[in-house]
């Protein structure tokens, strides 16, 4: 029988998905734009809001705003992993499992999408 991971909204996942998002390629959803506004990043996408990148406290999230600068349309989310884990100083473990649950709420929003 596989294993389960949890995620971040309570639900549980089969553990190959977690292994299986890390080879996708994140990339701005088509109908979103990203850009700097007064040194901090937002995007706007289909559902009409505005995205920030902020933290719990509200205050601007470098490594959200570093993930969304490392979405190039090129980069698998392991490899945003890996520039992550060189720029902080973070655990792979927990930046992994971080990274592709913020990755998720993104494609949730419609900022991006995850392909091959």
């Amino acid at each position: 029988m596989a294993g389960f991971v949890s995620n971040k909204d309570g639900t549980k996942a089969p553990a190959e998905a977690g292994r299986e998002v890390l080879r996708a390629v994140p990339r701005l959803h088509p109908e979103t734009g990203v850009q700097r506004v007064g040194g901090r990043l937002m995007a706007a996408g289909p559902d009409e809001h505005l995205h920030l990148f902020e933290d719990a406290r509200g205050q601007v999230s470098e490594v959200a705003e570093r993930i969304v600068e490392l979405v190039d349309g090129r980069r698998t989310v392991a490899d945003i992993v890996a520039v992550l884990c060189d720029e902080f100083e973070v655990e792979p473990e927990a930046c992994e499992a971080d990274t592709v649950a913020f990755l998720r709420l993104l494609v949730a929003k419609k900022v991006l999408v995850l392909g091959p």
